[in-house]
């Protein structure tokens, strides 16, 4: 496998070949996975695009880890209901739970998980006191932590 990142300004002593966000374009062509780990902001927003994607390998399968605005999700759907690229795998989506209704739940190529990080040493107990804090608030009727609609 061969490994090749960009970055707005490479520093020189990364552990993979990184090349300047102005080659972009220049690379895209070439990649068989595309992984998106860029923040938010004004400046990221909608950088994976059209014309980006239209770069892309048929063959070329993309990965959204980073943040949800970071991605013309109407350009994305049309690439991969149009085949233009093989496949997307998305953690983040610009609306976060991606509603019901949104289109790329339907699309066969397109993969969405949970966007939900780990890794903590007591994540299992955590979780667990949650959802126990929860369910004493569900059964006596109160409002629930953190409910997603």
């Amino acid at each position: 496998m061969k490994l090749i990142a960009i970055r707005r300004k490479p520093t020189g002593n990364e552990a993979v070949p990184t090349y300047p966000e102005a080659e972009i374009d220049r690379y895209l062509p070439e990649a068989d996975h595309v992984v998106n780990v860029l923040p938010g902001g004004s400046s990221t927003t909608n950088f994976i695009n059209a014309h980006r994607l239209e770069l892309m390998k048929p063959s070329a399968i993309f990965y959204n880890i980073g943040r949800g605005s970071t991605v013309d999700e109407e350009a994305l759907l049309k690439a991969l209901r149009e085949n233009r690229i093989a496949a997307a795998y998305l953690d983040v989506t610009a609306r976060e739970p991606l509603p019901p209704e949104n289109p790329l739940w339907t699309v066969p190529n397109c993969y969405i998980t949970p966007h939900t990080a780990g890794g903590h040493h007591d994540e299992f107990e955590r979780l667990m006191q949650h959802f126990l804090e929860d369910l004493r608030r569900f059964t006596s009727n109160r409002p629930l932590l953190d409910r997603v609609m």
